[in-house]
């Protein structure tokens, strides 16, 4: 099955406004023109609105930043299902994921890129529509399954040894009424009787994802430009590099559509649950 159009390349827009607009029509915007830091998650506030309760850098992309990082998760053991937290190298393209998704309810709804240095060569972005993807799937009767098991069957979402409070779907309407489809590497069955029949489907799924990525197109994202996107509808990452200056900032930012909002900050590398305002 082709899934490649479930990938795509966001429009390039003129405003937080037409910003806001293009983020809920299409799940992602590209602006440009933001020099510094202070100003990128100024505009993703703007972006946000009425609705915005809180927004901030949550980490910076860089070679250094990320294979420090990498060498504290590689100390961290496999959990009781031999599931092992990895963060995988530059060089390699990024694994499609949500921001934030270790923390489960908590993670952020809206997503902000801000380039301040791209790569030299490498490390083109791409992003994925999962709603766009499930219904690729629905239409082909060899994988309807596949989407009726994402849209109805609760399964755990956490990381090893990090676990989550509850177990949901793969695909879910929250109570803001917003969509929300989710893929990571550790996703997992919920541990019972219908385990294994589950975790069928959960890697049909982790194929479709792959398949869009590595199928879809990619695109890049110069200095001073920020990718906008819908954290809980598309899945985003980037093609491996190897350029130590590259520098890009996560800016995680809640609003009142959000599941749960976080008090205090988040760990991605001791990825705990953190308290709820």
């Amino acid at each position: 099955m082709d899934v490649s159009s479930a990938s795509f390349i966001p429009r390039r827009v003129s405003g937080a406004a037409e910003a806001r607009e293009v983020f809920a029509a299409e799940g992602a915007a590209i602006v440009t023109g933001l020099g510094d830091e202070q100003s990128a998650v100024a505009f993703g506030r703007e972006v946000m609105g009425d609705k915005a309760v809180r927004i901030g850098t949550q980490f910076e992309a860089t070679k250094a930043h990320g294979e420090k990082e990498a060498a504290k998760v590689a100390m961290q053991p496999a959990d009781s299902r031999g599931r092992k937290r990895s963060f995988a190298p530059t060089e390699e393209r990024m694994v499609a994921h949500n921001d934030g998704f270790a923390f489960g309810d908590h993670a952020p709804d809206h997503l902000f890129l801000w380039c301040e240095r791209p790569a030299a060569k490498g490390g083109d972005s791409f992003l994925i529509d999962t709603s766009r993807l499930l219904d690729l799937l629905a239409a082909d009767p060899e994988w309807a399954a596949v989407a009726d098991f994402c849209r109805g069957i609760d399964i755990d979402h956490s990381e090893p040894n990090f676990p989550q409070s509850v177990y949901a779907p793969i695909v879910r309407t929250v109570p803001s009424g917003r969509f929300q489809g989710r893929y990571h590497p550790y996703l997992a069955p919920v541990e019972g009787l219908a385990e294994e029949e589950h975790w069928t489907f959960v890697r049909k799924w982790e194929e479709a994802v792959v398949a869009a990525r590595d199928t879809g197109p990619m695109f890049r994202v110069e200095a001073g430009e920020m990718i906008c996107i819908d954290n809980y509808r598309v899945l985003h990452g980037r093609d491996g590099h190897s350029d130590p200056r590259r520098r890009v900032c996560s800016i995680w930012g809640w609003s009142t559509d959000a599941v749960v909002i976080p008090d205090g900050p988040l760990d991605i590398v001791v990825p705990k649950l953190p308290m709820s305002a």
